[in-house]
């Protein structure tokens, strides 16, 4: 058994026979509180005490972070759900929680964990008049490490993609260096936002638009004895994107002859010499195995271009669909999605299909907002409003190489694919929020019909493994919701708690613990067994 089921173990033990120590107070802790017994769920161990909001946990599942004390800024045009509050930490497995700040929002960029769940990175003293705050790290792992402040207004952070180091915008100008402490050297002035390569040795940043709003781009690491100078790319750039394998950028350069519109660059790294493969581009991407460049052509201000995909070294693309406004390559790199024949006004298009390096395209439905790819390329979710005989919005699953797609269930409310099958709420009643969870197994079999999992929910959550869900089910009593958990294999579901705010997160080794926050007479932070 690991330490962290040990933990688990040791916080449900203390939950059963400590409802004495429950009476204990102190520091905003609550860390094995336990309750009295109810008649449905009850089964959680108090992490934290007090009402908590905006709850997240580290990509690890060791830690957690919440706000209390919070309060809605009275400032008239932000939007109603934000908050400032005092920020804590709490590990998963029982602790003392540490506070970290006050003035801290919810707003995103507001609090990050590093992608290695090292450190949390947070703004404190929030300002809302210049979206800025003073920005501290943590190192999470020592419990007697204090927050270190890294600058004073900063309004952009970004960790690396490998966690080791930061960029950050602080009163306009960008620095970066080694996490957790620095140095922190002076990259350049003006800068609004930053992106690291993904292989994290480039880091490229855009300027405001006051400064020509340019992109440009310098080495992470500095060459020995000398400053590396930023290079510029381009003035008035709009979006941009680094493809998977860090070798070329993608970036939009507004074209001078019309208003509001863009061109679309290409440059290969570290070189960085711009050259022009598309004019009026609103959407463009690189394949996941970074072989491949979509990218709308031809668009004018009121027309949207067509969609061409070729490789992604910027040679000539062949035409796959016509006014394409979204596209998205399959997780496998072997087939393009796209809605084609767009119509803005009504927010759907054709859903298009085309297999590389020379499929012929197919469209395969109509009327579509949306789609989503099965994380093994071979299968495309999408909705589909259907007029006659009545108004519906059915699910439609299409297999790649398939002639057409077929209708997986009608009447649906959200959908994605879990290990095996595609999964959706439907039969929803109270506006949506009470549904039942269904299940199309996956390779789809002749005349296979959904199961249904779960009913009455409003939301779920996959583990990593596929093999459980963590659902909740909105009360009627309250705006509060029951924390569920459910086996796929042994159909097995246990009510975690009652009384819960959204949301709730699987946490531990293995997703063995569900984390979340209660309401009420027994407000907190609570921790739960994730097994049925």
């Amino acid at each position: 058994m690991n330490r962290r089921s040990v933990m688990a173990g040791a916080l449900l033990a203390l939950a059963l026979v400590g409802c004495k120590r429950g009476e204990d107070k102190g520091g905003g802790g609550g860390q094995g509180k336990a309750r009295s017994a109810t008649a449905v769920g009850g089964l959680g161990v108090m992490l934290a005490e007090g009402p908590a909001e905006d709850l997240r946990v580290t990509e690890d599942g060791q830690f957690a972070t919440y706000l209390t004390k919070t309060r809605k800024p009275t400032v008239e045009g932000i939007p109603p759900q934000m908050r400032l509050g005092t920020l804590y930490v709490v590990p998963v497995t029982g602790g003392s929680p540490r506070k970290l700040g006050d003035g801290v929002t919810n707003v995103p960029g507001g609090m990050l964990f590093t992608p290695d769940s090292k450190h949390v990175l947070f703004l404190t003293g929030y300002n809302l008049a210049n979206q800025s705050g003073a920005l501290h790290v943590l190192a999470l792992s020592d419990p007697a490490a204090e927050p270190q402040k890294l600058g004073d207004t900063v309004a952009y952070f970004l960790p690396s993609p490998d966690g080791t180091k930061l960029a950050f915008v602080d009163g306009g100008v960008l620095k970066l260096g080694p996490l957790p402490s620095g140095p922190f050297r002076q990259v350049g002035g003006e800068v609004s936002n930053a992106e690291f390569s993904p292989d994290g040795t480039m880091l490229f940043f855009k300027r405001r638009l006051a400064a020509a709003g340019g992109l440009l781009a310098v080495p992470v690491e500095q060459p020995p004895g000398k400053q590396a100078e930023p290079v510029k790319l381009a003035d008035q750039v709009g979006d941009y994107v680094l493809s998977p394998d860090s070798k070329r950028v993608a970036y939009q350069v507004r074209t001078p002859t019309v208003s509001g519109m863009y061109d679309l660059y290409l440059a290969d790294l570290p070189e960085l010499k711009g050259r022009k493969v598309a004019s009026g581009t609103t959407a463009f991407a690189f394949s996941p195995d970074a072989k491949w460049l979509a990218r709308n052509d031809g668009g004018k201000p009121e027309v949207l271009g067509d969609l061409y995909v070729g490789p992604a070294s910027g040679e000539p693309a062949r035409k796959v669909g016509e006014r394409v406004k979204e596209a998205a390559f399959s997780p496998d790199s072997q087939a393009l999605g796209f809605l084609a024949k767009y119509d803005q006004s009504a927010g759907a298009g054709l859903m298009g299909v085309v297999a590389l390096p020379d499929g012929e395209p197919k469209l395969v439905g109509s009327r579509v907002p949306n789609f989503t790819w099965g994380k093994d390329g071979k299968y495309v979710a999408f909705l589909s409003r259907f007029l006659k005989p009545i108004y519906s919005v059915d699910l439609m699953l299409y297999q790649v190489g398939a002639e057409k797609a077929e209708k997986a269930h009608p009447g649906v409310f959200g959908y994605g694919f879990a290990p095996g099958a595609l999964v959706f709420r439907a039969g929803c009643i109270r506006e949506g929020r009470a549904c039942d969870f269904k299940a199309l197994p996956l390779p789809k079999q002749e005349q296979a019909q959904p199961r249904t999992w779960l009913q009455g929910i409003y939301s779920y959550k996959l583990s990593e493994d596929g093999n459980r869900i963590l659902a909740t089910s909105a009360r009627m009593d309250s705006d509060t919701f029951d924390v569920a958990i459910y086996d796929v294999k042994t159909q097995a579901r246990k009510t975690l708690d009652q009384g819960a705010q959204l949301p709730a997160y699987f946490a531990g080794q293995d997703d063995s613990l569900a984390v979340y926050v209660l309401k009420g007479a027994n407000a907190g932070v609570y921790v739960a067994p994730a097994q049925p």
